[in-house]
């Protein structure tokens, strides 16, 4: 398993999101990443490459894009009862807990090592552990985050701090065969455009497993990969580094999703101890869900606590810019699944596919990182 690391450029805007241009999501879905590749793994390789490798590319496991700040790395709160509910006199609202979406790698390390007192210590935790009310940091990582941002307030709870700007930016739509505006009352018509841009110390990263399998089972050492499957590597880790030119999410071409930097590298040391085939935490009977999770028809009965989210947008083809895709339901990150789920590639591709002439594919294979229920 691998991490890839973007660095975004300076002053760079991102919109992410498949519904409305005046929405931005913070999370660049691993459905919408897996389509990002593969239309690289395109633009370098040929659609004859692509049919050959499309299994192997179908069966890579994904994280969505999340966020660093330095070297604390941020994963979704868990979808789970205990995260949204409360005990009694516990000296907080309900709001507050609710208001929490990501942990800290290490903080969520201590609450499977049972080092974080999540229901027993629930105000220490939003008084002096949380940033901006939404991210729960390690007890480690207080000193460092304080020294980031020049914190003086003793409880990080008072303590504002901008990770994320959010602005709205208007557009006159364009015909651009034509290259005229689009009237509506004899004016051009006006749209707005949500865009997110982050503080200098902020990063994106996403996980990656190749999962290169080998009669039927899955290749755990290095050492055993065939040639055609190191080559294999190499063409895919290529179509990654080219997010570097492509770049991510909507409105492209007017500047927005593009980044100064693309890096893979191996896993840090908290998610490597978590996730390696040995780790000590394989013996939990849950696993929470990094990125989209389509589950098969076995995986149904292994959904324990869950969110949904609607996979549906455009699909995205040199020679068929406004067929939308079918949509579809699925699990969304911090989803709680039992150990063996497996995932699921969705075949989108239209019953009529008139000028289409590729498959179109909702990714739901994502990275699983063990719970303690």
């Amino acid at each position: 398993m691998k991490m890839v690391v973007l660095k975004p450029k300076i002053n760079s805007k991102f919109h992410f999101g498949e519904g409305s241009l005046e929405r931005n999501s913070q999370i660049f879905h691993s459905n919408s990443l897996f389509s990002a590749i593969v239309n690289n793994y395109v633009k370098l390789y040929g659609k004859e490459n692509l049919e050959r490798d499309i299994e192997k590319i179908k069966n890579i496991r994904l994280s969505s894009l999340l966020y660093k700040i330095d070297d604390i790395y941020l994963i979704p709160k868990p979808e789970h009862p205990k995260f949204y509910k409360l005990k009694e006199n516990s000296g907080i609202k309900p709001k507050d807990i609710k208001k929490i979406q990501f942990f800290s790698i290490k903080a969520y390390r201590e609450l499977l090592d049972g080092e974080l007192k999540w229901e027993e210590g629930i105000k220490h935790i939003i008084d002096y552990r949380t940033i901006n009310k939404k991210i729960v940091i390690s007890k480690k990582e207080i000193k460092k985050i304080k020294k980031i941002f020049n914190i003086k307030v003793n409880k990080l709870k008072n303590a504002k701090i901008s990770l994320i700007s959010r602005q709205i930016e208007q557009k006159i739509a364009m015909d651009r065969l034509k290259d005229i505006t689009l009237e509506k009352d004899d004016r051009g018509q006006l749209y707005n455009v949500e865009f997110m841009k982050l503080n200098e110390n902020v990063e994106f990263y996403f996980l990656i497993d190749y999962n290169i399998t080998k009669d039927g089972k899955k290749v755990k050492d290095e050492k055993e990969l065939s040639d055609e499957d190191k080559k294999f590597i190499k063409r895919l880790e290529a179509s990654i580094k080219l997010i570097e030119d492509e770049g991510l999410g909507g409105k492209r071409s007017i500047g927005a999703g593009f980044f100064e930097k693309v890096e893979i590298v191996d896993l840090p040391k908290d998610f490597a101890e978590i996730l390696k085939d040995d780790s000590k935490y394989n013996n939990l009977e849950y696993k929470m869900l990094l990125g989209v999770g389509i589950p098969n028809k076995e995986d149904i009965k292994n959904i324990e606590y869950y969110k949904l989210i609607e996979i549906g947008g455009y699909i995205y083809s040199l020679e068929y810019l406004t067929k939308p895709k079918r949509n579809i339901l699925a699990l969304t990150e911090g989803s709680i699944v039992k150990n063996n789920f497996i995932g699921w590639v969705e075949d989108l591709s239209p019953t009529t596919p008139d000028k289409l002439n590729h498959k179109v594919y909702a990714h739901g294979k994502p990275i699983l990182i063990p719970f303690e229920g």
